[in-house]
């Protein structure tokens, strides 16, 4: 039997970073296609090509980035069983994210994966990490998903929670896909690999807010977010999604102000695993009257692309309102 033949992407990350002789600091290595490439054990259970994409710290990802990867996979999509992604972790569920929205209706897996640890140094998580992810690319999964350590996550409901081998990401308002055992159990029995059409949209509009409020938050920091023109706005409320609205803390008049101009204001909240309800309080219902937008419960990396993804599809607010409130790619609990 053909073994499958999968496509890694390299995106940077601490994977294939080296440690800096003279500060000790991890950087991007020179020689990061051969660190990556030279494994053996994976060749064994795949063909294995590889592709560089781009070699940086993820916190220097941007959406151009995403794009940059989507087109790739793309471009490449019928050449391939499945495709691995490594990056860094620190911006790993923007861009799984991001990429959930960008590629959708897929019909074989993306698989992110990355270390703590760079894969020329003693210890290192990165090995067993591009094995598992790269087992995970020839398995009956058609999404992009995470792999780290055992677990196999969707990539648009996960969150980096610790610096920790076992617990570098969680997923905490959605059960995991499967886990990497003796045998490997997939929780979700119906076929996924089928033939579908993909939707491919790559584009991403950058030039939105996140605001975490906090009590005591001056309502005019809202009012300076409007007129400096942003296209959207993302404000991380108390509890199920409430905000101020009693005298001067109140935001709602803000809230109405970038309605009026046609400025999506979502709600989102700031639990860890947490679902925005603006029904559920009278100062989450006047925000919501006010014309907010909620993010039910989506994580913050999950809102965020989106709500970029839509801007870059429609300025036009009740289109970009049904896109946010819509399940597109798995992010939303239906």
């Amino acid at each position: 039997m053909a073994r499958p033949r999968i496509c890694l992407l390299f995106a940077g990350g601490t994977i294939g970073m080296v440690r800096n002789k003279r500060t000790g600091a991890l950087q991007p290595a020179e020689s990061a296609v051969d660190i990556v490439a030279s494994f053996p054990e994976i060749k064994k259970l795949v063909r294995l090509d590889f592709k560089m994409v781009v070699n940086i710290d993820s916190s220097n990802m941007t959406p151009v980035h995403w794009t940059q990867i989507a087109e790739k996979i793309h471009a490449l999509y019928d050449q391939y069983d499945g495709f691995v992604v490594a990056q860094g972790t620190d911006t790993m569920a923007y861009t799984a994210s991001a990429l959930s929205y960008a590629l959708q209706n897929l019909s074989k897996p993306v698989v992110f994966t990355g270390s703590l640890i760079p894969l020329n140094e003693i210890g290192s998580d990165g090995r067993n990490n591009l094995i598992y992810a790269c087992m995970t690319a020839t398995l009956d999964i058609a999404e992009v998903c995470m792999v780290f350590a055992n677990a196999i996550l969707r990539g648009n409901r996960a969150k980096k929670y610790h610096e920790s081998f076992v617990a570098v990401f969680h997923s905490p308002n959605y059960p995991a896909l499967g886990e990497l055992g003796r045998p490997i159990a997939l929780h979700d029995w119906r076929k996924k690999r089928r033939k579908r059409v993909l939707k491919f949209n790559p584009n991403f509009d950058p030039n939105i807010s996140v605001m975490k409020l906090f009590p005591g938050f001056d309502p005019k920091i809202l009012g300076k977010v409007i007129e400096r023109g942003a296209h959207g706005i993302i404000l991380e409320a108390f509890g199920p999604g409430n905000v101020a609205f009693l005298d001067e803390s109140s935001i709602i008049k803000q809230i109405e102000k970038a309605t009026a101009m046609g400025i999506p204001i979502v709600i989102a909240n700031q639990m860890e695993k947490g679902v925005t309800n603006l029904s559920a309080y009278e100062a989450g219902y006047n925000a919501h009257k006010a014309g907010a937008i909620s993010s039910k419960d989506m994580t913050t990396e999950a809102t965020v692309t989106k709500l970029m993804w839509a801007l870059a599809k429609t300025k036009k607010l009740p289109e970009i309102r049904k896109i946010m409130e819509k399940n597109l790619a798995g992010e939303i609990e239906e």
